[in-house]
């Protein structure tokens, strides 16, 4: 920091030649952009962000003026985190300084997960054995959670936990998460998980009941393998879908192989019987 003098000298034949000049060199200022702020769900008037110094600065960011006065954005109920920047001109120096404003999600009992669809049985969301990956409204730096499963497993305390339901059933997911001083409660729509079910019958007189052989083992792509009982082989697909009906074959008893498209396995018996 300081003043200081810089010399340049050019020396030929015809003599030499000095000039000089004077670069001042200052500290840039220090910047302090006020605390944090953490908004709950019934506290979305503007307000003015205090705080921040040197003064004179200017402010930029979503929903924030030039001298500060911050509007809440509309976040549809889900909040959201707003990094706010807080620029000081002194000079010919500038520096700038960051602060964030958390707007805590509304408290709401009916969140959609956003699970994948399951292909071969669209009324679940998967088969059991089913695991998944549990997301909260808003992630924020500091926040707590608490996640209820709804199957009597133990609570976790993760930001985003993965669960294995073991069952099939209807279960219902609860997150309590704290903000700040904000407290928040997300219910989510039920979750859906469905019983593996092979069927050992089936009945291809074409009366559009039980035609054709429609097992529910896996919502991964799946392949299937067909065997008679003296372990040749009477069908084979790698995209099974559902429309395997013993067509052209007698009835009596077949042997399956089914496999997906992460290796899960499922053999057995099926009768034909018309």
């Amino acid at each position: 920091m300081g003043t200081h003098t810089l010399t340049y000298a050019v020396s030929d034949s015809l003599g030499c030649g000095v000039a000089s000049r004077q670069v001042v060199v200052t500290r840039p200022p220090t910047i302090t952009p006020g605390r944090d702020t953490t908004l709950c769900a019934d506290l979305r008037q503007p307000f003015q962000l205090r705080g921040a110094l040197p003064a004179g600065g200017v402010w930029s960011g979503t929903g924030v003026s030039a001298t500060g006065f911050f509007t809440p954005p509309d976040t549809k109920n889900r909040g959201g985190i707003f990094t706010l920047t807080y620029t000081v001109t002194q000079g010919p120096c500038q520096a700038s300084a960051t602060r964030r404003v958390v707007l805590a999600p509304t408290t709401d009992l009916n969140v959609d997960l956003n699970l994948p669809v399951c292909a071969t049985a669209p009324e679940y969301a998967g088969l059991a054995p089913f695991k998944f990956l549990l997301m909260p409204v808003l992630i924020a730096p500091g926040a707590t959670y608490r996640w209820d499963f709804g199957d009597g497993s133990p609570t976790s305390t993760e930001e985003s936990p993965t669960h294995l339901y073991e069952l099939p059933g209807t279960y219902r997911i609860k997150l309590t998460a704290r903000y700040g001083n904000c407290d928040v409660l997300t219910g989510f729509a039920p979750v859906e998980v469905g019983e593996v079910l092979v069927p050992n019958i089936i009945t291809p007189n074409r009366d559009s009941l039980n035609d054709s052989f429609r097992p529910r083992f896996s919502c991964r792509p799946a392949s299937l393998e067909v065997f008679s009982r003296w372990g040749q082989r009477v069908y084979q697909t790698n995209d099974y879908r559902n429309n395997w009906n013993a067509d052209n074959l007698p009835d009596g008893i077949y042997y399956y192989l089914l496999r997906d498209a992460d290796d899960r396995r499922v053999k057995g018996w099926v009768e034909v019987r018309r």
